[in-house]
């Protein structure tokens, strides 16, 4: 765990308990908290250049793991598990740090962006931010078995056919500004989805293409999207 890292614990609605980190501005508090949603890969280390940077920015932060994920108790399911778990952290910070959900903007990365998408229909929200987010389970599967040229699919995938994860039509119904990231080159989630969740989105939104860059969390321009990021979550443009 960082060393700027507190670990904390907190329960969802059916009694599992989930684990996660929080880091505290290192600059002065713009008085936002971003909660980050993560992949399926679910590793929070990976995280870090991403919380130091928005430390400096002035903004806290809360990573967490799904169920079955790192050292949460239980088994992801589905969708249903997933956003059971991503409530229980927006109640945490809520709640128990006592936080305005409009003060709290929702970042997710992946599959992560689906988690934030539920989460920005079902509270206040500051912003959300969709990184390398898919349309819907259905679309991708679709898409996926084309490319392949037969009904062959991801291991990562197997487990979401049996729900919907409908990012586009859960995302046009968002309490808040919604800003989707997507990489030029990602051929894991064409850009079409990028393309067709933004254009679900009610306006405040924008949409970013990071150049070069593939699934996932953009590497190929250092970060700098970040930046963008950032600015998107304190302005909501």
């Amino acid at each position: 765990m960082p060393a700027d890292a507190v670990e904390v614990t907190f329960p969802t609605t059916d009694g599992i308990h989930l684990v996660g980190w929080f880091f505290a501005s290192t600059a002065p508090a713009n008085g936002i908290t971003v909660l980050l949603l993560h992949g399926n890969e679910g590793v929070l280390p990976d995280y870090i250049p991403e919380v130091q940077l928005l430390q400096t920015l002035g903004f806290n932060m809360l990573l967490f793991n799904y169920r079955g994920f790192g050292k949460s108790d239980g088994t992801t399911l589905g969708e249903a598990t997933l956003d059971l778990d991503g409530a229980a952290a927006l109640r945490y910070l809520t709640k128990k740090r006592g936080i305005d959900p409009k003060s709290i903007a929702l970042l997710g990365v992946s599959l992560g962006s689906a988690v934030a998408a539920d989460l920005a229909t079902s509270s206040p929200c500051r912003a959300v931010a969709l990184v390398g987010a898919f349309a819907s389970a259905k679309r991708q599967a679709t898409e996926l078995q084309a490319w392949f040229g037969k009904p062959w699919l991801p291991e990562f995938l197997l487990d979401f056919l049996s729900s919907p994860f409908d990012t586009v039509g859960k995302i046009s119904r968002a309490n808040c500004p919604v800003l989707v990231i997507h990489g030029e080159n990602d051929l894991v989630v064409p850009f079409e989805h990028a393309q067709a969740i933004h254009d679900a989105v009610r306006q405040p939104k924008r949409l970013i293409v990071v150049p070069g860059a593939g699934h996932g969390r953009p590497v190929s321009d250092g970060g700098r999207y970040l930046v963008e990021l950032a600015q998107f979550f304190i302005d909501g443009r």
